[in-house]
């Protein structure tokens, strides 16, 4: 028993370090896009020579901010919810409830791992480009899809067994119940 739950908890605070992780990469891409987009404003405005790529890689820098940014959101309870049942139910019910949404966010997230890792392999065989000026590969923004979708898929999984399991824990994110 002891056994079993140092080894869950010790797989719980594996992937609570890669959700944190993967929130300060998101954090850091947003600074890199913000000094990208800062660099095409001063290149186009003091020098009078714009670049041809920041606008590509400032839109990929936020695709794949999103994507690592949305497990750490999840975990804390940030992502918009409608709460207004959930306050007035306690107990089982209320278990209940958080296990069936859980369950809908982890299997629509699976859904949408599955098929941007589709898209991703079918981009990367084929050989697919963006279709701006600069063509990057098309499978580096799609990639952002499986990657961060796999690790939100995780926190899903991980919010699903807390609900699984029954134990009280603390409310998630601010204003919840």
């Amino acid at each position: 028993m002891t056994g079993q739950r140092t080894r869950s908890g010790g797989a719980r605070a594996l992937a609570d370090r890669l959700v944190s992780g993967c929130a300060l990469l998101a954090g850091a891409l947003i600074a890199l896009a913000c000094a990208v987009i800062f660099y095409e404003v001063a290149a186009r405005y003091l020098f009078g020579a714009p670049t041809t790529w920041s606008i590509d890689v400032s839109s990929y820098l936020l695709l794949w901010a999103t994507f690592l940014g949305s497990p750490y959101t999840l975990r804390e309870g940030g992502h918009v919810a409608v709460d207004l049942l959930l306050q007035w139910l306690h107990g089982a019910n209320r278990r209940k409830i958080g296990l069936a949404i859980h369950a809908l966010v982890a299997s629509f997230v699976a859904l949408v791992v599955w098929q941007g890792a589709l898209a991703c392999v079918e981009a990367y065989r084929f050989g697919e480009v963006t279709m701006s000026v600069a063509r990057f590969p098309l499978y580096l923004p799609l990639l952002a899809i499986p990657v961060g979708g796999s690790v939100l898929l995780l926190q899903a999984l991980m919010l699903l067994a807390d609900d699984w399991r029954g134990g009280e824990d603390p409310p998630r994110g601010p204003g919840a119940p």
